[in-house]
């Protein structure tokens, strides 16, 4: 019985690996196939492509308004903050398996996005169930005086956490890191950062043939966001040089 289950183990093992580098190699091969230019010179078309593909829901969350061009956000959140949400999620999983229902709530996880539409800036974020639970929409008159500060790379998981800039960077090698711009507003008197990211997740499906292609097709897209908000708004052009107080 033993014997069997370390044979049954080791097959799964070797399977496992086998179907790691066939996917490792079709994604190098996409890679390296992948025209950056050709995607650059059609970006409205494949803008318009990958939200219907992989992100329908933005069409709904941001009703009838033009999807200029977006990328993925965050909100900053404090390791105080973070705790206290952990404590939240935590309790509401545990309400959910008393009636019998698995659930695991994790705020971090949640999808966020800035969408540039005509003059205003949309942030609109999901709660962990996937609905949309903050739509807040920045006008030309307040995008003018905003300011947009480089915070450093970070690794996904990182990205609405405390974990400092210097902490992220050492854990994780580059290619994994995405490096996030504040955009610094004043509303009403009140101070609002909201966090835009050079890089693109998009939802991930076992066996997807294509999603090395729509993966870096969806990071130019991030790029065309910051291109076409510094186009709009100079003030708010993207540098990797961050600011000294």
């Amino acid at each position: 019985m033993i014997l069997q289950t370390i044979l049954i183990f080791g097959i799964m093992c070797v399977g496992c690996f086998i179907y790691y580098k066939f996917t490792m190699q079709k994604a190098n091969a996409a890679t390296a196939d992948f025209d950056t230019e050709a995607v650059k010179n059609n970006i409205e078309s494949h803008t318009s492509e990958i939200v219907d593909s992989q992100l329908p829901y933005l069409k709904n969350w941001i009703k009838d308004k033009p999807i200029d061009a977006f990328t993925d956000a965050s909100i900053a959140v404090s390791m105080k903050d973070k705790a206290k949400n952990a404590a939240i999620d935590a309790a509401k999983s545990v309400a959910w398996r008393v009636i019998g229902v698995k659930a695991k709530y994790n705020r971090v996880d949640t999808t966020a996005h800035l969408v540039l539409s005509n003059e205003d800036l949309h942030f609109v974020s999901a709660n962990v169930d996937g609905d949309l639970e903050t739509h807040l929409i920045f006008t030309k008159e307040q995008l003018i005086n905003a300011k947009m500060e480089f915070m450093g790379p970070k690794k996904g998981a990182d990205l609405a956490s405390g974990v400092s800039d210097f902490i992220s960077t050492k854990m994780n090698s580059e290619d994994a890191l995405v490096n996030v711009f504040a955009i610094k507003l004043t509303i009403e008197g009140e101070a609002i950062t909201i966090q835009a990211h050079d890089k693109m997740v998009l939802p991930y499906t076992m066996g997807a043939s294509d999603y090395t292609k729509n993966a870096l097709t969806a990071n130019v897209i991030a790029d065309n966001f910051f291109n076409r908000l510094s186009e709009k708004y100079p003030n708010l052009k993207a540098s990797k040089v961050k600011m000294v107080s």
